[in-house]
């Protein structure tokens, strides 16, 4: 072996050894981004969603703001079996649903409030349709009231494939944090 040719691998093993030494000193910098990648990069592409609030984690369905969450379950009644994706059975059963319902019909949005403080509150809850403009027209609505249950239903009807936003506030709403938007997608 020519003497050329051993300073260079011996050059490459010092960088290598340092690289090493480097990484495995500053781990606790670059580990945590590394890992939230790989686990966002592997729900994104390898993970077909859910479409059943029953298949879907308690996560997935919430809606928050800096001071307030609430769970989301949707039932859905499809107005044809087009719209249902398939054959219905028995039309007098609801399907639940999250976030994504798969057609046009009647749903049901039934809201938990996740804190007890929450429940003394004031809720008004708005359905809206997102025009293509990116307007509101506003479907549905109920006044604010307190629900002392912890439990808040609206009943509605979607006539369209699209975009909606179905919107809680609590109290007189005066800041964003009393706000919480949870965005409907229908038949996407």
């Amino acid at each position: 072996m020519s003497p050329g040719r051993l300073n260079l691998l011996v050059f490459a093993g010092i960088v290598l050894l340092i690289g090493v030494n480097g990484a495995a000193f500053s781990y606790r910098l670059w580990l945590p981004a590394l890992n939230q990648y790989v686990a966002d990069f592997w729900k994104a592409h390898t993970l077909k969603p859910a479409e059943k609030a029953g298949d879907r984690t308690i996560a997935e369905c919430l809606g928050v703001s800096d001071f307030y969450s609430v769970h989301l379950t949707t039932y859905f009644l499809p107005d044809s079996e087009e719209s249902a994706g398939g054959a219905t059975d028995d039309l007098s059963k609801y399907d639940e649903y999250c976030d994504r319902v798969p057609g046009t019909g009647k749903v049901i949005f039934s809201v938990t409030l996740m804190e007890k403080e929450a429940r003394n509150e004031s809720v008004a809850l708005s359905f809206y349709q997102v025009e293509s403009d990116g307007g509101l027209k506003q479907i549905s609505a109920m006044p604010a009231r307190p629900s002392s249950g912890g439990f808040i239903t609206l009943e509605s009807t979607v006539a369209h494939k699209g975009k909606y936003l179905l919107k809680l506030t609590f109290g007189e709403a005066k800041n964003a944090e009393d706000t919480i938007e949870m965005p409907i997608l229908v038949g996407q």
